[in-house]
């Protein structure tokens, strides 16, 4: 259940960030709260917070980066907005599997087609269906905060 609640949130959001190359910020918030609550009912509380302060944390540091030294936004805010709210859905377990599978495959996008300029969202959906795919058959948990 928290999954399809999660992909209809990332199915839209990638949506509009591939049509209108940005996001409304009101949607992954909602998201962030709805997978707090989620997670909360479903006793995997801590896991959900910690997977919200680190995908906010990281791509937040990137976003900042990339704006401080080459004075441009290189990612969207809305991006660090969308990948706290996976991690609010996720937790921490899954969010870093999703993370890493959604660059490579983004990067790899980058490299084919030579765009300089993409949507990240869909990457990010992407990164979490394979995370999920790859944790129904094969049980990857590296750390355990639940």
């Amino acid at each position: 259940m928290i999954l399809a609640v999660l992909l209809f949130f990332l199915i839209v959001l990638s949506w509009q960030d591939y049509k209108e190359q940005m996001i409304y910020n009101i949607i992954p918030i909602t998201g962030c709260i709805i997978g707090l609550i989620c997670n909360y009912f479903a006793g995997n509380f801590n896991n959900a917070f910690i997977g919200l302060c680190f995908g906010f944390a990281v791509l937040f540091a990137i976003y900042f980066a990339i704006l401080k030294i080459k004075k441009i936004e290189g990612i969207g805010f809305g991006d660090v907005l969308v990948c706290a709210m996976i991690g609010a859905f996720l937790g921490f377990n899954e969010l870093y599997l999703s993370l890493c599978f959604g660059f490579c495959l983004g990067f790899l996008f980058c490299l084919i087609s030579k765009k300089k300029k993409v949507a990240l969202i869909p990457f990010f959906t992407f990164g979490v269906i394979v995370t999920q795919l790859l944790g129904v058959f094969y049980e990857i948990h590296l750390f355990n905060f639940g």
